[in-house]
């Protein structure tokens, strides 16, 4: 009887020192890793005793807990983690944990309020894009007139004037202009005017319609975008679309990148 009463005192004794165990406080370090993306103001959590804390810039935390509470780490860019808290974890100066990258796989985008699509096609005419307000629209004094570019005061120069001028009974011929005609001069002026006018439409064409979105939606790697707007710019009809409304050049472009692709420029 006796030595019974002593295993079942030796029992109480041990569940009870187990249990005091399993109550200790212990404050826990660790650090959160990742090998692509940013590891602090991450929310750590003991799920058992509601504490929290966050990690600092370097991925570092501290957080009281007790023999198997549980600790959740948890952000929008990594996919949430728990663990339980054993004799092991506990033991270890410095716990380390490695999270995974949390990969959202969206199957369709709608952004609202204005219910777009993300194709082009249909959200330039869903959107009704209001023309810019400019000096002219305000009809602000000589709001009309536009200042000429290098290219153009240098045709100016070159082609002012006629080429016969009369005074009274004295005929006056204009060599300057005649020379710079016959010379080429103004052909290249002129040529250079045209192709100022091409390269600003580009940028138009860039400022409007990203290189990332033109490769994305003309299946054209994006390291060929400018052979493929080259392309255009040495299309007769490309100087019109300055006259064309935003539809109308997405309509240009996706026609033309059809025609650069069939002619293979990009493996060349």
């Amino acid at each position: 009887m006796q030595k019974k009463l002593g295993i079942s005192l030796l029992l109480i004794i041990l569940t009870s020192i187990s249990g005091m165990g399993q109550e200790k406080t212990t404050l826990l370090k660790g650090m959160v890793k990742s090998l692509k993306n940013d590891v602090s103001n991450l929310l750590i959590v003991n799920l058992n005793s509601k504490k929290s804390t966050i990690t600092d810039s370097l991925g570092l935390f501290s957080i009281e807990v007790k023999l198997k509470d549980t600790l959740q780490i948890s952000a929008v860019q990594y996919q949430t983690k728990e663990f339980i808290i054993t004799d092991t974890i506990i033991n270890q100066n410095l716990v380390v944990i490695n999270l995974s990258e949390n990969v959202i796989n969206l199957n369709e985008v709608t952004v609202t309020p204005y219910n777009l699509t993300g194709k082009i096609d249909l959200d330039i005419e869903r959107l009704g894009i209001k023309p810019v307000v400019t000096s002219s629209s305000l009809k602000l004094p000589n709001a009309n007139i536009e200042v000429m570019t290098q290219s153009e005061r240098l045709l100016l120069e070159a082609d002012r004037g006629k080429y016969v001028y009369y005074y009274g009974i004295a005929l006056v011929i204009n060599t300057h202009k005649i020379m710079n005609k016959l010379s080429g001069r103004t052909k290249s002026f002129e040529d250079m005017i045209a192709r100022d006018e091409n390269m600003e439409l580009e940028k138009e064409i860039i400022s409007k319609f990203s290189k990332k979105k033109l490769s994305e939606s003309f299946d054209i790697p994006e390291a060929n975008i400018d052979g493929f707007l080259t392309y255009c710019l040495i299309q007769e009809d490309f100087p019109s679309l300055s006259n064309k409304s935003t539809t109308e050049v997405w309509k240009y472009l996706k026609i033309k990148s059809v025609a650069f692709k069939e002619a293979d420029f990009f493996n060349e």
